[in-house]
């Protein structure tokens, strides 16, 4: 036999007893396993080199055999108890992950639970994997506090050992500026930011911002069947038709024009519950008002943009053009909304408020009706029981509402920031992808809504929240109309389009004429937007 065979023989039966050995530390039907799998490789070399080889190995046999029961025999005789400490990695052969499709993302939708990269597609080859990224929020006092500890969740959780850095930069108008003045100046912003719809529309003219749209319906890192979860016009608002229809952000949250009212009032007045139509809405708030006869008793006047679109809305109307392009603050539907509540102001049954927010009034049935944003809930429901203690009553019963609408469904103004996504490094952008699925799942969302007193965006997140519910009634009743959401302008000419939408609300309940006042703000408000829009044709 050649030495190179011989060779072979040495280091298959050096094989042979090292298994042996390793199969020391189990029990006997490890070495039977092990000898079992060195007898197959040393057949394999058998069938190679030929006869001569097959002599030498039967030569050895014996001596073998002998040397496997011997070790076999010392086996059985220790301990069966098992060893104090596992292998903490499977051997090389064995693969440590499933295959890559079957692993990307939990049934849950809850993350990752492998940080596998893309083979094909948009994302193809670019890797998440120990990305840091800084989010620019608004979140401050208590709501960022608890905020904090739901991103380092994230962060010590996501598959893909991606480290997201919330850093609270001020009000939206503060994270609107700070980003403006990043983009004039060719620096890259955060890799995320928060901010209206109309912001988007304003980053985009330096084409900051990156279109969602590829992301949510990629085949690997998409949303795949969870886009049905989510509420459409929440999931639809950041879609801009001026933009060619890019996605520029994504609701994480949302708050909701509501009406609050008094329960217990109400019924001392001899009704039942809330108004459902403008005529009942007027009808209530005429009563309480003669019933407190100084002025005050009725609706509390809100003059702000967001009340003029709910008007419109509960109205039958809209304030933007069919396309979505331009404004429409002329239609039947404003025009008789503001009709309806001039006439409840000249009434008597309605009064202006300037010295502060309108829960303070509301709580001293000083109005049994005011109009606000459904994350005042908190703000209405500590005051009412301040009232009671100072008066030594019990607190009355009060909720929220849909806006009295002439519809056969209440249409809901809805808004809130969305989480936008700048244009960094694709790395960078998929890592603030992976991130914002993570918040919007529906078990982060319930958390989250939770800490903030936000809406939830996802039908899903409903039941995580049942207790949450019945702890706060008013806020149940309120998600509830979420189903019948609109919403605002998404337009780059908002900003100021909003202000002139309050000078012309308060122009008509000093006496201008309706129609007139309307058609020059929606005049002024579509050369704005045409003068900004020019910038990018």
């Amino acid at each position: 036999m050649s030495n190179r065979n011989w060779t072979k023989v040495i280091v298959l039966l050096a094989l042979l007893l090292s298994l042996v050995l390793v199969a020391c530390g189990g029990n006997t039907s490890n070495v039977e396993q092990a000898v079992q799998d060195a007898a197959n490789q040393v057949q394999d070399v058998v069938e190679e080199v030929g006869p001569t080889v097959e002599a030498a190995v039967e030569e050895i046999a014996p001596t073998v055999e002998a040397a496997v029961e011997e070790v076999a025999t010392e086996v059985a005789a220790e301990p069966t108890e098992e060893p104090m400490e596992e292998p903490t990695e499977e051997p090389m052969e064995e693969p440590t992950a499933e295959p890559m499709e079957e692993t990307m993302m939990d049934p849950s939708m809850n993350g990752l639970s492998e940080c596998a990269i893309a083979e094909d597609g948009l994302f193809a080859g670019v890797d998440p994997t120990d990305v840091a990224i800084v989010w620019w929020h608004n979140h401050s006092g208590s709501r960022e506090e608890n905020m904090l500890p739901l991103i380092d969740e994230f962060n010590n959780t996501n598959a893909c050992g991606i480290t997201v850095e919330a850093q609270n930069q001020g009000s939206y108008n503060d994270i609107r500026d700070k980003v403006n003045a990043s983009a004039a100046a060719g620096e890259l912003p955060a890799a995320l930011v928060v901010g209206y719809q109309n912001d988007q529309a304003f980053y985009q003219l330096n084409n900051s911002l990156v279109d969602l749209n590829p992301y949510v319906e990629d085949a690997y890192w998409g949303l795949g069947a969870a886009v049905d979860d989510f509420y459409p016009s929440f999931f639809n608002q950041s879609i801009h038709p001026a933009f060619g229809g890019q996605r520029l952000g994504f609701p994480p949250n949302r708050s909701m024009e509501v009406m609050y009212y008094n329960q217990t009032w109400l019924e001392e007045l001899g009704f039942s519950g809330p108004p459902t139509t403008p005529d009942e809405f007027k009808e209530m708030a005429c009563a309480a008002a003669d019933a407190n006869g100084d002025g005050t008793g009725g609706f509390i006047l809100r003059d702000d943009a967001s009340a003029v679109a709910a008007w419109t809305f509960a109205f039958g109307g809209d304030v933007l053009t069919e396309d979505g392009t331009h404004y429409n603050y002329s239609s039947p539907a404003t025009v008789e909304a503001m009709t309806f509540l001039k006439g409840m102001y000249d009434d008597g049954c309605a009064y202006f408020f300037t010295e502060g927010y309108p829960n303070t009034e509301f709580a001293a049935r000083r109005a049994i009706f005011a109009m606000g944003s459904s994350s005042g809930i908190p703000f209405y429901a500590g005051d009412i029981a301040t009232v009671a203690e100072e008066n030594g009553t019990d607190p009355d019963a009060w909720g929220v509402a849909a806006i009295p609408h002439t519809t056969p469904d209440p249409v809901q103004n809805i808004y809130g920031g969305d989480i936008m996504v700048t244009a960094t490094t694709p790395e960078e952008q998929l890592a603030a992808w992976i991130f914002i699925k993570w918040f919007t799942t529906p078990e982060v969302q319930a958390q989250w809504d939770q800490i903030s007193g936000y809406f939830p965006t996802r039908q899903g997140t409903n039941e995580f929240l049942t207790d949450y519910f019945t702890e706060n009634p008013q806020w149940a009743q309120a998600v509830d109309l979420l189903p019948y959401s609109y919403y605002e302008p998404q337009l780059i000419s908002y900003q100021s389009t909003r202000d002139g939408a309050t000078e012309a609300f308060n122009a008509i309940m000093q006496g201008a004429d309706v129609q007139a006042t309307l058609d020059n703000l929606t005049e002024t408000a579509n050369e704005n937007q045409d003068e900004l829009m020019s910038e990018i044709e």
